[in-house]
């Protein structure tokens, strides 16, 4: 499967994953990242991503810049700290990183569906 096939595929998804935390089945939700060691600390380097997918097309696609990146996994609860106007703004990095994506793919950007 192409870097531009996989894309397309992770696109499908508009919203992130939920994770099931003990405060209930929507207290927290995935997001997905791309990492790279520097200095001997984890550096994002690209990201957020609604999908592991769309995470690991832009680590492969990082690779000769950032020896070593890779998608890395990261839990948000709402339950600690909630404040909307901050998952706004993830779901919106999110979107902005997908079209961000796209671009580096040759692919047009993919439309929001609210």
């Amino acid at each position: 499967m192409t870097f531009q096939e996989r894309f397309t595929e992770a696109c499908k998804t508009q919203k992130f994953k939920p994770y099931e935390l003990i405060q209930g089945p929507d207290a927290g939700y995935t997001v997905w990242e791309v990492q790279h060691v520097s200095g001997g600390q984890q550096v994002t380097v690209d990201g957020p991503f609604f999908t592991e997918e769309e995470a690991r097309v832009s680590a492969d696609l990082l690779r000769g810049t950032f020896r070593g990146a890779r998608a890395s996994e990261t839990i948000y609860n709402r339950m600690w700290n909630y404040d909307p106007r901050q998952e706004q703004l993830t779901i919106d990095q999110a979107h902005m990183s997908r079209a961000v994506l796209a671009i580096r793919l040759g692919l047009p950007a993919p439309s929001i569906n609210p």
